[in-house]
């Protein structure tokens, strides 16, 4: 079975998934089912932040598990915001991205930067990255994400078509021998 999609959001901005889940829903991605708070505490835990954002250790703890699990639990490919992670350092991404072991990460940075965090880039294959303009509204964020969304999947069945037919031709030198 192929894995599932992860879109991960990082940007300066926060943005309202919830508001965002029904043009979402268009192209096959959804949120995971998690508090706004629960989202806030995983990216301080992350981001190791804690005392800054005035939470204890174990206040935080296990919040992007949560994230992680719910995620899973969602049964589609998920979309999720973080945009405080567009500073964290290459350390804080690996912890980020060992939850999502399960997933095909694909960032989506709204910044205006030329490229991605560099953090986040080289735990990320190759292609997988996307920057789109800074101050988008949710409706016009939901419907990029959505796009890139059904490009990984056009792309992820270009690529099983082309496995079958190597298969298939190597069936046909194999019978015609």
């Amino acid at each position: 079975m192929a894995k599932r999609l992860f879109l991960l959001h990082l940007g300066p901005d926060a943005v309202d998934v919830s508001a965002m889940a029904e043009a979402l829903a268009v192209g096959g991605v959804g949120v995971p089912a998690v508090d706004a708070d629960v989202t806030t505490r995983a990216e301080v835990e992350i981001l190791r932040s804690h005392r800054a954002a005035g939470f204890r250790r174990k206040e935080v703890e296990g919040a992007w598990a949560r994230v992680c699990r719910r995620a899973r639990k969602t049964g589609t490919d998920c979309f999720v915001s973080m945009p405080g992670w567009s500073a964290a350092t290459p350390e804080q991404a690996a912890l980020a991205l060992d939850g999502l072991a399960d997933f095909r990460v694909v960032l989506v940075a709204t910044s205006g930067f030329a490229e991605p965090p560099r953090a986040w880039l080289s735990r990320v294959k190759e292609g997988r990255s996307h920057v789109l303009p800074a101050h988008l509204g949710e409706e016009q964020l939901a419907a990029q994400v959505a796009r890139i969304a059904l490009m990984e999947e056009e792309a992820r069945l270009d690529r099983r078509l082309a496995r079958v037919s190597r298969r298939r031709r190597l069936l046909d030198r194999r019978t015609a021998a």
